[in-house]
């Protein structure tokens, strides 16, 4: 029916509505409902807004609103340290590798972007190296991000597998093991990276009509939510992240909310 918001100096004011949206986004700049929600990626850096603090979460779970999938989230497994830019997964679906600070190996880089996200925070300080080579470098160079890493100063160019241990402080045979099964051929490149989270995808249980529903399922009245704010389309973990999964849930949720709370005020 509406609420009563304090402004800063502790003015009050209450707002009246026929119905109320909630479409605050997500919760990924609230450190303690990241631990409670997705405690895999806790340790990880977060690339969102930081206003994004899941008020929207808290307000509806405090009506009685059901929160599904709240471990469902889109990460990044390759962000540049400390520069802070994500770098194109291209890099690694046509071939690239991941090593940590030891120069292992660690993981399956055929996986996507969001799934490896927690792979990468788990080793040694949370940092790893991207290694690809002149091939997927020229490819990558199409993208005026990496372009702009490569003008940062990010991108480690040229080497072979020795110059590549020196450079990134990496054991001296650890690259030649790593590499010995890879399509990779030098001269090698590689960046610093590590894994971080982009965006939540959990959020409060809607219907059809984007209506919140309540834990015994019934539909509160008058309360919709869209966007960040409610469950997604990702399934309950950052395995189930496509591409353009948190825009398809804010263009389709926001268009049936306004449509269906127009219609009650």
């Amino acid at each position: 029916m509406g609420l009563t918001v304090e402004r800063p100096g502790g003015k009050t004011e209450t707002i009246g509505c026929g119905a109320l949206i909630l479409a605050s986004s997500g919760f990924g700049g609230n450190p303690d409902l990241i631990r409670r929600h997705i405690p895999e990626i806790a340790g990880g850096a977060y690339f969102g807004h930081e206003g994004n603090r899941g008020e929207a979460m808290i307000w509806g779970e405090a009506l009685g609103a059901e929160l599904r999938h709240m471990g469902a989230w889109q990460g990044h497994g390759a962000i540049a340290v400390p520069h802070g830019a994500l770098v194109s997964w291209a890099l690694m679906s046509g071939g690239g590798i991941l090593v940590n600070r030891e120069g292992r190996r660690f993981a399956d880089e055929s996986r996507g972007s969001s799934e490896l996200a927690p792979e990468v925070v788990a080793q040694p300080d949370g940092i790893a190296w991207a290694i690809y080579d002149a091939r997927l470098h020229e490819s990558a160079m199409r993208f005026a991000d990496y372009r702009q890493l490569e003008e940062l100063g990010a991108v480690k160019g040229g080497m072979e597998g020795d110059d590549l241990a020196d450079s990134c402080g990496l054991s001296a045979r650890a690259p030649h093991a790593a590499l010995a099964d890879t399509i990779l051929k030098p001269p090698y490149l590689a960046i610093r990276v590590t894994g971080g989270l982009l965006h939540t995808q959990g959020g409060l249980a809607v219907d059809g009509r984007a209506g919140v529903l309540a834990r015994d399922g019934t539909v509160i009245p008058r309360l919709f939510a869209g966007g960040g704010a409610a469950c997604g389309v990702s399934g309950p973990a950052h395995w189930g992240y496509l591409s353009g999964n948190g825009l398809l849930g804010a263009a389709s949720l926001g268009y049936v909310a306004g449509r269906e709370a127009a219609q009650i005020a």
